[in-house]
């Protein structure tokens, strides 16, 4: 990705070109073909270029607008024409500068890619932030004064040394004392993050934010009729694969043997194939060995290795093992985000060894593209339909000849989303809730004086539970964290999936037409069916084997550690004896169990160790 830098003076206070610097160094990715450093009296800007596409200088000014941008913009050729301009003689951030130029924050709705930028306006001392639609660039900012910070990875803001920064106690209490619930904030105090979907303007000492894309406002758009629904798909699709191919970079693909990235990997394959092909398919599932053995026709590993030999693809197994969780552990949550799938970490790893440029990544296709339909069963019951439910039911549980079978499957899926909050809570077959943390008493009394998001919860209509899920901001956390683990390796992740057009032609579809039958998956596999490999499906027991034996490991790991004085320290976020106690108590082997036992404990260790780093760097 491109890591951008800015230090703007909204009272024409002097800008420190030293202090700049020095941090715009710290904020080199793994991957630049060239560095842009502009510092004036009142104002810095700093821009690497990873060179994914064609190199491009900036900051780019248009009078007294000036815009540093990490942007990859799609149907460059329209949005040029529609604003008088020749697309070859302007890059990516000079065209996202011309349309703000002409359509203030609106423009925004012009602009179809993967975008994070800042815009200041010189003659109106104003800076401009904005992200796109789903949050696949961070944006990261501050006010401090008179001056406004902005960063592409929080730990540029971090590396100016002039200013104080500190961990906010707030946003440890409501991480340690619900870990599971996303929250769109940093952990330094002061440093706000711009949400995705949303633009933020400083004006002098007025702040606004709004968002520009909402789910929930988008007006339904007929002009394609039912039966042309799938063929549209198709389309839209495969263009937004396209778009995201870079025209100088080497390309890497996520491959499980679920929908997403079969078709992901699949379409980029095809795509590719003049000029090279993919690097490689990375999966999360271990290679077949005397540990993990075939698992038979269920065994994902069979349909990534079958897809590769069509493909002509290299195969890249995962390799994460108990370590891996200390590596994450290393990793600084609070500059990153809290996202925790350690297994894409060796994959990070290999991709930069392979110098893959652009991870290409089915993330974010299971909320809308290939939606399993959560709720659509009880919106058919509460219609009235029972025809409807009773066959989708009887389908799922095998026939009618296992009427117990048909009760669970209208239980969970029909009436278990109607229920009121208490009653879904104690049925629900979908959550694993995590336990606290383990906060000290302090912390929890700072964290019952916080305001909490309301929980995340399937409801009884499965179009409205994808905006939702939309709306969530667990996309843009992952893609936030992601984006930084990969800096160091020199590469980006690219979305297909969450691509803004797909994602409204796909809400525009009726219900009927996007659920079908009642089926996972059911619009994505009449569309695809041609090119989907056989069975594709998300079903990995080899893979949750590997996790459950990495955790017991690493449970047992750290319980020699914690005999041996790792976490002698106190730490005052934390319930210090109530952790060693249950990190040196034998976790249970059930894998259900064993998971909820692990999972307060992962996420005080990862604060534990922040708090570390900061003690450390308190010294120095």
């Amino acid at each position: 990705m491109a890591a951008i830098l800015g230090r703007v003076s909204l009272d024409g206070k002097p800008i420190d070109e030293k202090v700049f610097r020095r941090a715009f160094d710290a904020l080199r990715p793994g991957r630049s073909v060239r560095s842009d450093l502009l510092v004036e009296t009142g104002a810095a800007f700093g821009y690497h270029d990873p060179g994914l596409n064609t190199p491009a200088r900036q900051p780019v000014r248009v009078g007294p607008l000036t815009i540093v941008a990490d942007a990859v913009v799609h149907e460059r050729d329209d949005l040029a024409r529609t604003l008088g301009l020749i697309a070859r003689e302007h890059c990516d951030a000079g065209l996202i500068l011309h349309a703000y130029a002409r359509w203030g924050a609106d423009c925004l709705a012009h602009l179809h890619g993967d975008f994070a930028f800042a815009i200041h306006d010189g003659a109106g001392s104003e800076v401009f932030l904005a992200r796109d639609h789903i949050g696949s660039r961070p944006l990261y900012w501050t006010q401090r004064g008179g001056e406004v910070l902005f960063a592409t990875l929080l730990h540029g803001l971090t590396a100016l040394g002039d200013c104080r920064w500190q961990l906010d106690e707030a946003r440890i209490a409501r991480f340690l004392c619900d870990p599971d619930e996303i929250r769109l904030e940093s952990f330094v105090e002061g440093v706000e993050i711009v949400a995705p979907g949303h633009w933020v303007r400083v004006r002098g000492g007025d702040l606004t934010r709004r968002r520009w894309w909402n789910p929930f406002a988008l007006a339904g758009d007929r002009s394609v009729p039912d039966r042309d629904a799938p063929d549209a798909l198709v389309e839209l699709t495969e263009r937004a694969v396209r778009a995201r191919l870079p025209s100088t970079a080497t390309v890497g693909a996520h491959l499980s043997g679920g929908v997403d990235s079969s078709l992901v990997t699949g379409l980029a394959s095809g795509a590719l194939k003049s000029g090279g092909g993919l690097v490689a398919a990375y999966a999360w599932s271990p290679p077949v060995s005397e540990a993990y053995p075939d698992m038979g026709a269920g065994d994902e590993r069979r349909r990534i290795g079958a897809q590769c030999r069509k493909l002509g693809l290299t195969e890249r197994y995962g390799s994460a093992s108990a370590e891996t969780y200390e590596a994450l552990i290393a990793q600084p949550m609070e500059l990153q985000g809290t996202a925790n799938l350690m297994d894409e970490l060796p994959v990070i790893a290999q991709a930069g060894r392979d110098g893959v440029g652009v991870m290409l990544s089915g993330w974010g296709g299971d909320e809308v593209l290939s939606s399993q339909g959560l709720g659509h069963l009880a919106w058919l019951l509460r219609s009235g339909r029972f025809g409807s439910v009773l066959r989708v039911a009887r389908r799922r549980a095998g026939g009618l000849r296992r009427p117990h079978r048909v009760a669970g499957a209208v239980w969970r899926a029909a009436v278990v989303p109607m229920l009121p909050g208490p009653l879904y809570r104690r049925f629900s077959p979908y959550e694993l809730h995590t336990a606290d943390a383990f906060p000290s008493a302090d912390i929890e009394r700072l964290d019952q004086t916080l305001d909490r998001n309301p929980p995340l919860r399937v409801v009884a209509d499965a179009d409205a539970f994808t905006r939702l899920l939309l709306l969530h901001g667990h996309l843009g956390e992952r893609m936030a964290t992601w984006a930084a683990w990969a800096a160091p390796a020199g590469f980006e992740y690219r979305y297909p999936l969450t691509d803004r057009r797909l994602l409204e032609f796909i809400l525009s579809m009726p219900r009927d037409v996007r659920f079908g039958d009642g089926t996972g998956r059911y619009l994505v596999r009449r569309a695809f069916a041609p090119v989907l490999p056989r069975g594709a499906t998300k079903n990995d027991p080899v893979n949750e084997k590997r996790r459950h034996d990495n955790r017991l490991a690493w449970l047992a790991g750290l319980a020699v550690d914690a005999d041996r004085g790792r976490f002698d320290a106190e730490c005052p976020w934390l319930n210090m004896p109530a952790l060693r106690d249950a990190i040196r108590r034998e976790p249970p082997r059930g894998r259900r169990a064993c998971a909820r036992a692990f999972a307060p404990i992962f996420a005080a260790v990862r604060v534990y160790e922040m708090h570390s780093r900061q003690s450390a760097s308190e010294a120095r």
